[in-house]
């Protein structure tokens, strides 16, 4: 066995830095794993997303040309590792950054931690999965999976709606929650359930948590999703807002020639009397390597005696493929909010895969 250098300690900021290299070099080097490689496995991954464009909301007064970060994904990188433990059962664990292609800051705002995208350990058997820490929200994941532009918060029209604080987002918080035990089942014929708990860590306040329930239903060509949500911590909550409740369905089904996307979401906001409604509807055609994409997305928003305003968006574009790991992207968008009239953004660009 060969006898491995000690290695001087690192902490702080430095040993952030030092992780990506560090994760390369266990993937470079087997003898680090020494007799476990047979039993674990670790892997370095992420995503790259850049985009030329320029951007106008409906209620802004001028127009941004942009060099962006994340066009139809945001940009990310993490380190995923699992062992066999035997009789099935497996220890796993995932640490994901988001960075910004345009600038190189990790995160994708100054108050992200650096694992923002995930971090997380668990185990995996016949029973399903439990995992503890930092992860992501599964009504973000299921809001991306039911319509044709994904989890795009640049273009697409429901994910602006829903989760993007400039577009007035609908639902309060962050697309991944602090401090889970997240259960994930088994798939039993086509259906597969996860259940959130998100600790506040509030002293003597066991009631400030997160909830989430969702259900997936997959069987052929039809795909749905049901997810439920009741959230009092996290980005948007205040002193004078305490808890939101929020629910959203979905479902899509393929023909080949097009695939239908549909959603609903609504959100009640007590403390603020708001009330939310948002409808999806979407369709991609394959066409060649690529597939054009469209989608309009309507949200009505009401004050109990107050005021009402709509919001209405609509995007179309192509996506076209250059290998299993590699797009080019084209998306024109058109947004138009009460009492505002309506502006156009348009943005080309790249996506990669490693």
């Amino acid at each position: 066995m060969k006898r491995l250098t000690r290695l001087p300690a690192l902490t702080g900021r430095t040993a952030l830095r030092a992780l990506p290299a560090l994760a390369l070099c266990t993937a470079a080097h087997p003898a680090w794993a020494q007799a476990e490689a047979s039993t674990a496995s670790v892997q370095v991954y992420g995503l790259v997303d850049a985009f030329v464009g320029s951007m106008q909301r409906s209620d802004e007064k001028g127009r941004t040309r942009v060099l962006g970060s994340g066009g139809m994904t945001t940009a990310y990188w993490g380190v995923r590792g699992a062992e066999s433990l035997g009789d099935g059962l497996q220890a796993q664990f995932a640490l994901e950054s988001f960075f910004q292609t345009d600038t190189g800051t990790f995160g994708r705002n100054s108050t992200d931690p650096y694992f923002s995208r995930n971090a997380w350990v668990g185990l995996s058997g016949g029973f399903g999965q439990v995992s503890l820490g930092r992860q992501t929200n599964p009504m973000f994941a299921a809001s991306g999976a039911f319509n044709p532009f994904g989890v795009s918060l640049q273009f697409s029209p429901f994910m602006l709606h829903t989760w993007q604080p400039t577009y007035n987002r609908a639902v309060i918080g962050d697309s991944v929650w602090d401090n889970v035990v997240q259960y994930s089942s088994p798939t039993f014929a086509g259906l597969r359930a996860n259940l959130l708990y998100g600790m506040g860590e509030v002293t003597n306040r066991d009631s400030v948590r997160n909830l989430n329930l969702t259900l997936n239903y997959a069987a052929g060509p039809f795909a749905a999703v049901l997810s439920m949500q009741q959230a009092k911590t996290g980005p948007g909550f205040t002193t004078a807002i305490g808890r939101q409740d929020a629910a959203m369905l979905g479902a899509s089904y393929d023909f080949k020639a097009v695939q239908l996307y549909g959603q609903l979401l609504r959100t009640r906001t007590p403390d603020i009397r708001l009330t939310t409604d948002t409808a999806q509807l979407g369709a991609a055609v394959p066409v060649g390597a690529g597939r054009f994409m469209a989608s309009v997305a309507r949200t009505e928003r009401k004050v109990t005696n107050g005021a009402q305003t709509h919001r209405t968006t609509w995007a179309a574009g192509y996506d076209h493929f250059l290998s299993k790991r590699t797009d080019l992207y084209a998306v024109y968008m058109r947004d138009r909010l009460t009492d505002f009239r309506g502006n156009g953004s348009v943005g080309f660009g790249m996506r990669h895969r490693f």
